[in-house]
């Protein structure tokens, strides 16, 4: 069954640093490489790594960035007949500070990704026809989300929305979503209950009562908490040398779509998505630290973290 994407693509442009830079500061001896990333993108790739039979939608510039990516994402076999090209403006580009604990500060410039318009999903909507899950985040337009998970719900296709960069979310969308991914800061604003005031039960329990079926809150090295009308478990998280965090709840939300038999989130579920981001982790880089399932498979195979 294919997982249908929509969302940014990136070029990333990341320096590992001793440490990150105060105001005014310049930190030298810092390591410079360049990948490809982008929330939306490295969602897709994640899931296609995994498993899953993807399609992308999403917008790149006319550029040597964006038929780079054209051809990784063919060669990660991802369907790309859905990309929109913006012939004015310029693929996405993301600047990225990694310190040595494996910490990150990100800036984006959006480019192309905000010409991912409702006008330009109207035309590819077909792509939703015997979809699997529709995966978002909120890097693109708002009205780009809610038009296409309107789309979803009226087609029977369930939404998985991972709302990061951190931004509200209006009770008709939340009325349509079936798993909503946040972290302790989006869940904090949205719920407008901050976790650190809060107990963590209570906070999940208001984002379900605004309207999401399902809600997973990560929580990085603590792991991940799922809230249901039914279910309310922790899967703790598995303990890695952190290298890179920069990817890491992309990959938690890739492994999600691929591994949710319709769409229900398990205690088994959160562990495989919890075991691909541990992985993700160890590695430099956005796409290139994503593994594929073999790889998840394995490492299960040694570690467990569900009694």
């Amino acid at each position: 069954m294919k997982t249908v994407v929509i969302g940014s693509s990136n070029m990333d442009l990341i320096a590992v640093v001793e440490h990150m830079p105060r105001p005014g500061e310049t930190v030298g001896n810092a390591r410079f490489m360049q990948a490809f990333g982008g929330k939306g993108a490295n969602q897709a790739v994640a899931a296609a790594r995994l498993g899953g039979e993807v399609v992308l939608v999403t917008a790149l510039g006319d550029d040597l960035s964006g038929h780079a990516m054209l051809d990784h994402f063919s060669a990660e076999g991802i369907d790309i007949s859905q990309i929109f090209t913006d012939r004015e403006h310029a693929t996405g580009t993301a600047l990225i500070l990694v310190d040595k604990t494996g910490e990150n500060s990100i800036a984006v410039a959006p480019g192309a990704n905000y010409s991912l318009t409702p006008e330009v999903l109207e035309s590819r909507k077909s792509v939703l026809s015997g979809a699997w899950m529709l995966v978002m985040q909120a890097e693109i337009p708002y009205s780009t989300i809610r038009t296409a998970a309107f789309m979803a719900h009226d087609r029977g296709v369930p939404v998985l929305l991972n709302p990061a960069p951190a931004c509200r979310i209006d009770s008709e969308l939340m009325s349509v979503i079936d798993i909503l991914v946040v972290n302790r800061t989006e869940a904090s604003l949205i719920s407008g209950l901050s976790v650190d005031d809060y107990p963590l039960e209570q906070v999940a329990e208001e984002l379900h009562h605004q309207g999401a079926r399902q809600v997973v809150i990560t929580l990085g090295r603590q792991g991940s908490y799922l809230y249901t009308d039914t279910k309310r478990l922790t899967v703790p998280a598995f303990r890695v040398e952190a290298v890179d965090t920069t990817a890491a709840g992309d990959v938690f939300c890739g492994a999600l779509a691929v591994a949710a038999p319709h769409a229900e989130i398990t205690a088994e579920v959160l562990e495989f998505a919890s075991a691909a981001s541990a992985l993700s982790v160890t590695r430099q880089g956005a796409q290139p630290s994503i593994p594929n399932r073999q790889e998840v498979e394995a490492f299960l195979a040694r570690h467990h973290n569900i009694q």
